[in-house]
């Protein structure tokens, strides 16, 4: 499996049950039988993939919201992200390096 890069397009995987406790995000992976709570700051990353989203173009816009740097955001991003598809919560397209 590639590794997950700025160009990177992620989104959710349609199976996992998501639910808001307290503005948090919970999510279950039912496949797995596994739940996870999210603090405020991935919450709002997770909530933001409800379509598929690029990494960078994420990354700016969690910088804007934010007032953050970005390079530390993707950084951060990058170890959610690889996280979350450990755990089988997302799904990942990195095209290859080659490609426009």
């Amino acid at each position: 499996m590639p590794p997950i890069t700025p160009r990177s397009r992620v989104q959710r995987k349609p199976d996992v049950l998501t639910t808001d406790v307290n503005g948090e995000v919970v999510m279950m992976n039912a496949a797995l039988g596994e739940y996870y709570g999210l603090n405020p700051v991935a919450s709002d990353i997770w909530l933001r993939l409800t379509q598929p989203r690029v990494v960078a173009d994420l990354v700016r816009d969690l910088a804007d919201s934010y007032e953050g740097d970005p390079a530390v955001i993707e950084a951060d991003l990058l170890a959610l992200f690889e996280g979350l598809l450990a755990k089988d919560m997302i799904v990942v397209d990195t095209p290859p390096a080659n490609a426009p």
